[in-house]
Parts: structure tokens; C-alpha cells; sequence
């Protein structure tokens, strides 16, 4: 008997519902380089950094997330910190086709009732990529947010830390936003 209920466990366990990923993506530890051949974009990381790409492998909360997204036709693409934990980073993409103002604005809009010291919008231009730049406060935290535009994906990148830390390597995330390398779309 012991052993039908230890099957049929395990049988729940592996039946449970796998995330799809639209966009599949890798990160490679060794080189510390995220590579999305789907969306066509890579980004260099320091040594210090880990990524995780697929869903499937992230703690049950960062899953959780990454289904609420689906539901709203967002893709998490990756999910990342320092080795050390105290430095967090972010991808989403979502097919949206809007443009690149419109689409961060509606996300800074979404989350203004959290959100403290908010920089506002700001344009840049980073590699020959134009972005929004949105530096913000929220649950002790501050974050900077870059958002861009690949063909017809709105893309998201956010990265944050306690304000000591962030102010610290704030230029870190400069210089991983700026490794963003476009590929060919054709």
C-alpha cells in the first residue's frame, strides 16, 4: 500500500504542469553572456552573476510569477542575482508592438501606488539602442528599469538592490545594459 501511494505522489509530482517558454533563451556561466536567438539579443554579465532562463528551474514564487505573466502574454525571460544575493536582475519580453514611451509608461503606471523617489521617465541612447530609463524606490529597494523595443517586443530589464549597494554598482548595470547587442533580424 505504501508503495501505490508513494507512485501516485510522485506521479502528481511529475505531471505537474510545465511553464512553455515562447522565447527560449540560455545563459552561459562560463562566458557569463544571456543569448535569446528567438528574440535575437544578448547581454554580457559580470563574473559575479547567475541566471536562471528556464521557468521550470526557478523557486515556486519566481513560477508563480512567471504563469501570472503568461496570463497577461508577458514572457519572464530570466530571473538573476550575485552570487552574494544582495544584487537582483530581471528580463521580460511581451509582443506588444507599442512604442517603447508607451509601453514603460503603462508599466510605471501599473505600479505607482508601491513606488517611492520615482526619477521619472528619462530617454536614452545606449549602443544605438534608444530606451526609457525609470530609476524608482519600492519595498526599501531601489531599482533601475530599461525598456527597449526588438522588431515588435517590448522588452524589460530591471535590476536592483538595497539604495548602499545600488548606489555603489549602479555603474555595473550601466555596463550590462550596455553590452545589449541586437542581432540581425534578418
Amino acid at each position: 500500500m505504501r508503495y501505490c501511494i508513494l507512485g501516485a505522489c510522485l506521479l502528481l509530482v511529475n505531471c505537474s504542469q510545465q511553464i512553455r517558454q515562447f522565447y527560449p533563451d540560455s545563459f552561459y556561466s562560463e562566458d557569463r553572456i544571456y543569448q535569446n536567438s528567438t528574440l535575437k539579443f544578448s547581454l554580457n554579465f559580470r563574473d559575479n552573476w547567475s541566471l536562471v532562463t528556464n521557468p521550470n528551474n526557478m523557486d515556486r514564487a519566481v513560477k508563480r510569477l512567471a504563469r501570472g505573466f503568461q496570463k497577461q502574454g508577458i514572457e519572464l525571460l530570466f530571473v538573476g542575482s550575485t552570487v552574494d544575493a544582495l544584487q537582483g536582475v530581471q528580463g521580460v519580453a511581451a509582443n506588444l508592438n507599442l512604442p517603447v514611451l508607451e509601453y514603460a509608461q503603462m508599466y510605471r503606471d501599473m505600479n505607482k501606488e508601491t513606488v517611492s523617489n520615482d526619477s521619472g521617465l528619462v530617454n536614452i541612447l545606449v549602443e544605438g539602442t534608444p530606451m526609457i530609463r525609470w530609476n524608482y524606490n519600492k519595498f526599501g529597494y531601489r531599482f533601475v528599469e530599461y525598456f527597449f523595443t526588438i522588431d515588435t517586443y517590448n522588452m524589460r530589464i530591471a535590476f536592483w538592490a538595497t539604495p548602499p549597494i545600488f548606489d555603489r554598482f549602479s555603474s555595473v548595470y550601466v555596463s550590462i545594459i550596455s553590452s545589449l547587442e541586437v542581432m540581425d533580424q534578418y
